[in-house]
């Protein structure tokens, strides 16, 4: 993975203002313990991103958004590969030991990042 390494993130449908994301892509679930995941575009496109998402999770994605290594690392949200041994383009963003003001502030920032660089997958 290198600073200007795409990292894939799916954006639901509950998280799309019409044909752009909300921050709220950018942010983990409580589940996530602090962890955003994401595809390490090194590994996978954000069309392949988006089927396996889609067809081999069974989740829901609206589209794909992406931002660079360097950009999450920017925000003190540093992002390294996490694979897994049935998904090994996973990587992870690490918001650990951030307070929700200072999840909403980066997921702001990363959300800005994302829409300079526009929708790197939608569906047909």
């Amino acid at each position: 993975m290198t600073p200007t390494t795409l990292l894939h993130r799916q954006a639901h449908p509950k998280f799309m203002d019409g044909a752009v994301i909300t921050s709220q892509v950018f942010i983990p679930f409580p589940k996530d313990e602090g962890l955003l995941s994401v595809y390490d575009g090194d590994q996978i496109s954000a069309a392949e991103a988006h089927a396996h998402y889609t067809q081999v999770l069974g989740n829901e994605s609206h589209s794909v958004w992406s931002v660079t290594k360097a950009e999450a690392d920017g925000e003190a949200a540093p992002a390294s590969l996490d694979a897994l041994p049935d998904f090994p383009s996973h990587a992870k963003i690490d918001f650990t030991g951030k307070s929700d003001k200072e999840c909403r502030k980066i997921a702001k920032k990363l959300k800005a990042c994302a829409t300079a660089r526009g929708c790197q997958y939608l569906p047909a």
